[in-house]
C-alpha cells in the first residue's frame, strides 16, 4: 500500500521528513531511504481523518459532485462547477471511483472525490517592480488569475492562470488606481504578452533553483518510469532519492518505453495540441524535462489532481513540487536567465528509462 503523509512522517522522523517530504497534492510523495522500498500501487486503507493538503481547493473538471457521504451511493448534494474554490476541511478515505485512489475532501455541506479537486493556496504577494525590469521567474500563487491585454482590470482577458504554473515577468507597471500590474511573456506567449495582477505572482528568487547533487557525474542519475505502476523512481547509482505518483499517456497517446536521455530544458512552456473535446491549451506547464525528439516531457500539471492513472497526451505529468525537484537535479544544468536549453549530441545527460 501506499505509506501516508502521516506515517511518513512516523517512520522518517521529524528531521529527516524536513528534507524529504515537500508539500504537495494528496497521494504523491516525495521522500528518501528506505521508506520508499515499502510502496506498492494499492490504495491506502481506511484511515482516520487528517489534515488536507491545503485550505482550499479548485474545481479542476468540468464539475465535481457534492456527496452526503464518501461513497458514490451517498445522497448528491449538488455540483461544484470548474473553478470554484472549496474550503477543505478534512481528507479521508472513502470509494476508490479509479482504482488508484480512494481520498475524498470534506467541505461545505458535503465531501468531493479528491481526483477532481486541486488542492490551492490562496496567497497574495508584495509587488516587485523594480526586479521586474531586469525579469524573474515567477509562480501564480492564487487559485487562478486572469491574463489581460492591457493593465487595467476592466481589460479583456486572454487566458486564464492557474496556481503553480510559472511565467517570465519581463516588465511592471501601475493603472490608474496605482495597482501594480506584471507584463508576461515566456510560458504564454514568445513575445511580450499580457498582463496579471502583481500580487498574484511571487518571484521565484534564482536560490530556489540552483542545481541538487551537482557534482553528482551525469551517468551515476537516473530516472526510472513504471508505466504499469505509474511510479516514477530517480536514483543516484542505487540510491533511491524520490518516489512520485505519475499520469502517463493513454491510448495512442501513451508514453513511449525505452531507455532516453535528457535532451532540453524549459523553466516553463505553453502546451497546444488535440482537437475537438481532445484539444488543450495549457499555459505556465511548470519545469518541463523533455526526454524524446517528440516533445514528451516530465512536468507538472495543475489541471488535474488525479495521480497514479494514465491520462496524458504521452508526457509524464507529476505534481509541480516533484517537476521542479526533477528539473533541478538532471542534467544538463539550466541557468535562471535561460528560457530553454538544448543536450548536445555529445554531452552528458540523466537518463530516463521508461518501461
Amino acid at each position: 500500500m501506499f505509506v501516508s503523509r502521516r506515517k511518513l512522517l512516523k517512520l522518517t522522523g521529524s528531521a529527516a521528513a524536513a528534507l524529504a517530504v515537500l508539500p504537495f497534492t494528496n497521494r504523491s510523495y516525495l521522500f528518501a531511504g528506505s521508506v520508499a522500498n515499502a510502496i506498492t500501487s494499492d490504495v491506502d486503507p481506511q484511515l482516520p481523518p487528517e489534515a488536507p493538503p491545503t485550505p482550499l481547493g479548485r474545481v479542476a473538471d468540468w464539475a465535481v459532485q457534492i456527496r452526503s457521504g464518501t461513497t458514490q451511493k451517498s445522497d448528491l448534494i449538488r455540483l461544484a462547477r470548474r473553478d470554484e474554490l472549496l474550503p477543505l476541511y478534512e481528507q479521508l478515505t472513502g470509494d476508490a471511483l479509479f482504482i488508484h485512489n480512494n481520498v475524498w475532501y470534506k467541505t461545505d455541506g458535503g465531501y468531493a472525490y479528491s481526483a477532481f479537486v486541486q488542492p490551492v493556496q490562496d496567497k497574495k504577494n508584495t509587488p516587485e517592480p523594480e526586479r521586474a525590469k531586469s525579469k524573474f521567474w515567477g509562480e501564480i500563487t492564487v487559485p487562478f488569475a486572469d491574463a489581460l491585454i492591457e493593465a487595467n482590470p476592466k481589460a479583456a482577458r486572454t487566458t486564464r492562470l492557474y496556481y503553480t504554473s510559472v511565467y517570465r515577468v519581463i516588465d511592471a507597471t501601475q493603472d490608474a488606481d496605482d495597482q501594480w500590474w506584471y507584463r508576461l511573456q515566456d510560458g504564454v506567449t514568445h513575445n511580450p504578452g499580457p498582463y496579471i495582477a502583481a500580487k498574484a505572482l511571487r518571484r521565484i528568487d534564482p536560490s530556489e533553483l540552483t542545481p541538487v547533487h551537482p557534482d553528482v557525474a551525469p551517468d551515476r542519475k537516473r530516472i526510472e518510469v513504471n508505466l504499469t505502476k505509474q511510479i516514477l523512481h530517480a536514483y543516484e547509482d542505487d540510491k533511491l532519492l524520490l518516489t512520485s505518483r505519475t499520469a502517463t499517456g493513454y491510448g495512442e497517446h501513451e508514453t513511449p518505453i525505452g531507455t532516453f536521455r535528457i535532451i532540453r530544458k524549459r523553466m516553463s512552456s505553453r502546451m497546444i495540441g488535440g482537437e475537438g473535446n481532445d484539444y488543450y491549451d495549457l499555459p505556465g506547464v511548470p519545469f518541463p524535462s523533455y526526454f524524446t525528439a517528440s516533445a514528451v516531457a516530465i512536468h507538472g500539471a495543475y489541471w488535474h489532481n488525479d495521480f497514479g492513472r494514465p491520462r496524458s497526451h504521452g508526457c509524464v505529468n507529476v505534481p509541480a513540487d516533484v517537476a521542479r525537484w526533477i528539473w533541478r537535479w538532471t542534467m544538463p544544468e539550466m541557468a535562471y536567465d535561460e528560457v530553454e536549453i538544448r543536450t548536445a549530441k555529445n554531452e552528458p545527460a540523466t537518463k530516463v528509462v521508461v518501461s
